[in-house]
């Protein structure tokens, strides 16, 4: 199923372009779209966080949906060709998508877990923040070691 999927994405580039710079171009504005896509369906996330009433907050998080399942199935599809690329941190980057996420969260605090619901916010923040900096400490460690993982498996396939 994920060739499918990825053979209808790189036939639908290969029919709408007529060279190899067109090509190029396309993957390019590809790339982009990647990039920002998980960032405005943060922002979507946030806005729904502090729109939908009390628990409904949680609702938001089927905003990240779409994203997830998409980086699942194409990151599945590049491990079968090449090895997980060990990318170092862009704090940049990161600094930008946490202002959403962040506001996510504590729209989901303020909603779902209410003072005067008799919930403690802060409980639900500090585990967040604690997930949060666990995510960023673990996944340089956990990417290098996909990618070893992967070139030992594709160095292995070579050899057979």
């Amino acid at each position: 199923m994920i060739n499918a999927i990825a053979n209808y994405s790189l036939n639908e580039i290969e029919r709408t372009t007529r060279d190899e710079f067109e090509r190029d171009t396309c993957l390019k504005a590809s790339a982009i779209a990647i990039t920002l896509i998980p960032f405005l369906e943060l922002v979507v996330a946030a806005i729904l966080a502090w729109v939908l009433p009390g628990r409904m907050s949680m609702l938001c998080f089927l905003a990240l949906v779409p994203s997830i399942l998409g980086n699942t199935i194409g990151t599945a599809w590049m491990r079968q060709r090449v090895a997980t690329p060990p990318v170092g941190r862009n704090w940049t980057a990161m600094a930008v998508y946490f202002i959403p996420l962040i506001a996510m969260f504590v729209g989901i605090a303020y909603n779902a877990y209410a003072p005067a619901d008799g919930h403690n916010p802060a409980s639900y923040l500090l585990g967040t923040a604690v997930g949060a900096i666990t995510v960023l400490i673990l996944t340089p460690f956990i990417r290098r070691r996909q990618h070893r993982r992967d070139q030992a498996r594709l160095d292995a396939e070579l050899e057979d």
